[in-house]
């Protein structure tokens, strides 16, 4: 499955993904600009008989376009991969939940925001810390309710289906049970108040129908087993299954399938027409306003100049 044709190996892409998480234009820059770079820029900073100057100018690209360090993250995504850590922990693990409560906390403080948002994400991280326990217990409860037919609970798992008329394979990964994805809400901050992240009551709005398609990758990728999708903020959860949720209903995932392969077949004719990576972006228009395009000053800067803006 994994045995890449050249014309997507010299792009260094080897799979697709959910193609509403984010636009075709940036998804090419990260796979085909920044990931090659990085790889490059590790390989000579970790090879202690390079000179001194060459990892000094691989630690800069590190600095620069490496998520870890260079403030890429935010508030909003470890405070979620810090809520599925503590639920792992509880239900997989069946390790105390007090405890799981406390370093949960630390390792969310640990958490250093950015500095380039006019305070924004600063502002949230103290936030979240406060409503992050709330979120674990409302999650573990939706969690058990969610996989209450399981004979046993399973994690996180990597999927990859070649989806029929294409050649890379689909990648996803279902949170729990090879079909259901658990998604944190937190407060959103306007005007300088918070307001308590809103549960979605029905799946139709278009941030919802970004899950449902995600959603629809799990299914075409497990053979079809009934999805689920749980919404968690601090006061409660919203558990969406085939039975209160016909966008999750095989009719409706199926069309989404359908949408999705399109996509793909499109991406797999630009990887297959550029010789070269720069020739691959120019097939393309970033969509500047995007969320996935909310980057360091120093990532959008790079990325404006490859597309000579």
């Amino acid at each position: 499955m994994l045995d890449t044709p050249t014309w997507a190996a010299r792009h260094n892409y080897f799979w697709h993904s959910n193609p509403r998480s984010k636009d075709r234009a940036k998804a090419y820059f990260d796979k085909a600009i920044i990931r090659p770079r990085l790889k490059r820029a590790w390989a000579i900073y970790e090879d202690q008989g390079s000179l001194v100057e060459k990892r000094a100018e691989a630690w800069d690209t590190i600095v620069n376009f490496d998520q870890r360090y260079n403030g890429g993250d935010n508030a909003n995504m470890k405070a979620g991969r810090t809520v599925q850590w503590a639920t792992d922990s509880i239900l997989l693990e069946k390790k105390d939940p007090v405890k799981i409560f406390d370093e949960a906390l630390d390792r969310f403080r640990s958490y250093s925001p950015r500095d380039w948002d006019d305070g924004t994400d600063k502002a949230k991280a103290v936030q979240y810390h406060n409503e992050l326990t709330d979120v674990i217990r409302n999650a573990c409860e939706g969690l058990r309710e969610a996989m209450s037919s399981e004979a046993s609970y399973v994690g996180e798992e990597e999927l990859l289906h070649i989806f029929d008329g294409l050649f890379l394979p689909h990648n996803t990964k279902p949170d729990y049970s090879r079909r259901g994805d658990l998604k944190t809400k937190w407060s959103s901050l306007s005007q300088g108040k918070f307001r308590t992240g809103r549960l979605p009551t029905t799946l139709s709005g278009p941030f919802e129908m970004n899950n449902v398609f995600q959603i629809a990758g799990f299914w075409a990728c497990n053979g079809g087993l009934p999805p689920w999708l749980l919404y968690v903020n601090k006061d409660d959860y919203r558990l969406f299954t085939p039975e209160n949720s016909p966008e999750l209903r095989d009719d409706y995932l199926k069309e989404c399938v359908d949408q999705i392969r399109l996509y793909h077949r499109t991406t797999e004719n630009h990887l297959r027409a550029a010789e070269t990576s720069e020739e691959l972006l120019g097939l393309v228009t970033p969509k500047w306003d995007s969320l996935a395009w909310q980057e360091p000053p120093q990532v959008i800067e790079e990325a404006r100049r490859i597309w000579r803006m």
